[in-house]
């Protein structure tokens, strides 16, 4: 493979969506780490040589901000190792996409600073900062391919030695998703092909049925006030706002669709849009069966 110094650092930016959540009081993310989408410097990172360096990614990575950890020694950017946020617990790998599990750490003192303040500002203002990560590591083997879509030749990296996740407040590819707060869990990779629809969920007739609600969904009460008085407002306003194209229909964008247009804040919003996301695909199995 050759000596580290030797390779050329890798940077795949705009590729993750985290979701953080508390476990057990331990700081959790859970990342999509990759999907062999094409970056803004056209290149595309094959899941399978994110996969073969895996277990040194977990073994010996970690998570940072702006990827200071990793080019701070060479920039001259002084105590640059204290822009280590946290380090990856699993990472699973699933077709196209890279999943990782990582820890941020809690603490005092320098050494802990830049972890919190990426945890404050993702878990305790409204809306979160957008925090927009990427990839980084040993480029060791790449080449060139034809993009039959775009008509173009495209660098494929085939070979790395994984290294770092990387937290950044400027884009690279501002088209995707930014890093969230959201606790949904499963839901988390649920957009998409092969996965729930949620706009033609909507289509379906969720949000205007009464009669398939359960429990205190047909005693909802409609609000007037900007503000949303309840999950069945929320669950009415966020329908319709989604079939206006008013917001993506995804986990993050309805989140902070949320806390920017119905006046609640985002642990709420959250609770909110995990509850709703919750509620269609039952109600969809429900039909189905």
């Amino acid at each position: 493979m050759g000596d580290v110094a030797a390779c050329e650092y890798l940077m795949v930016t705009g590729l993750l969506k985290a979701i953080p959540s508390e476990d057990a009081g331990q700081r959790i993310i859970y990342l999509e780490a990759s999907n062999e989408a094409l970056d803004q410097q056209n290149e595309v990172v094959l899941a399978k040589a994110l996969a073969e360096s895996a277990d040194f990614y977990r073994q010996f990575g970690n998570l940072d901000v702006d990827h200071i950890t990793q080019i701070g020694a060479r920039s001259g950017i002084p105590d640059y190792l204290l822009y280590e946020i946290g380090r990856p617990i699993e990472v699973r790998i699933d077709g196209p996409q890279t999943f990782v599990k990582a820890q941020i750490y809690s603490g005092e003192g320098p050494a802990a600073a830049k972890a919190n303040q990426v945890w404050d500002s993702l878990t305790k203002i409204s809306p979160p900062a957008r925090w927009f990560p990427s990839v980084g590591g040993d480029v060791l083997d790449r080449g060139t391919e034809f993009d039959p879509e775009t008509k173009r030749s495209r660098t494929v990296i085939r070979k790395v030695r994984w290294r770092n996740i990387g937290l950044s407040r400027t884009p690279v590819n501002a088209t995707v998703p930014t890093a969230s707060t959201i606790g949904v869990g499963a839901f988390a990779k649920c957009w998409g092909a092969g996965g729930l629809d949620l706009a033609k969920a909507l289509e379906a007739g969720y949000g205007t049925d009464v009669a398939s609600l359960t429990g205190g969904g047909a005693m909802r009460m409609q609000s007037l006030d900007r503000k949303v008085q309840s999950y069945w407002g929320f669950r009415d306003r966020v329908s319709a706002d989604i079939r206006a194209k008013k917001v993506r229909p995804s986990a993050a964008s309805l989140i902070e669709h949320a806390t920017s247009n119905y006046g609640v804040d985002h642990s709420e919003a959250a609770e909110y849009v995990e509850r709703f996301l919750s509620d269609i695909k039952e109600n969809l199995e429900k039909r189905k069966g």
